[in-house]
């Protein structure tokens, strides 16, 4: 398995390209906040702001930063993968969003309501 983390280069020059090629007005109204985790093996992983964002970037985009990242970091990229910031990309169960403030860390709670 490869795997590595852009440096702070890597994340600006992905940024840069981003903002050259889509225009100022695409970039700014899509891509604040875009955040590039890893690359393992092929896949780019990537957080946004928002759900919003993140469909967006996933569906209408992942092509165009694949394309990008593979210039950058010079190794192919076979998918793109963005989720909310701060939800794990390995877990097949993701939390709720909120659900700790909500039942005040009881999330057992909340796995025996989905039964």
């Amino acid at each position: 398995m490869t795997s590595f983390r852009p440096t702070e280069i890597g994340q600006l020059a992905i940024e840069a390209k981003l903002n050259l090629v889509l225009g100022a007005e695409a970039y700014d109204r899509v891509f604040p906040g875009f955040e590039v985790l890893e690359v393992v093996d092929g896949e780019l992983r990537a957080w946004a702001p928002s759900e919003h964002q993140a469909a967006v970037i996933d569906i209408r985009y992942s092509g165009m930063v694949a394309w990008i990242a593979q210039t950058v970091f010079n190794s192919p990229i076979q998918r793109v993968n963005v989720l909310l910031r701060g939800l794990k990309h390995d877990g097949c169960e993701q939390p709720a969003f909120g659900a700790g403030s909500r039942f005040h860390g009881d999330v057992d709670r909340l796995r025996e309501d989905q039964r």
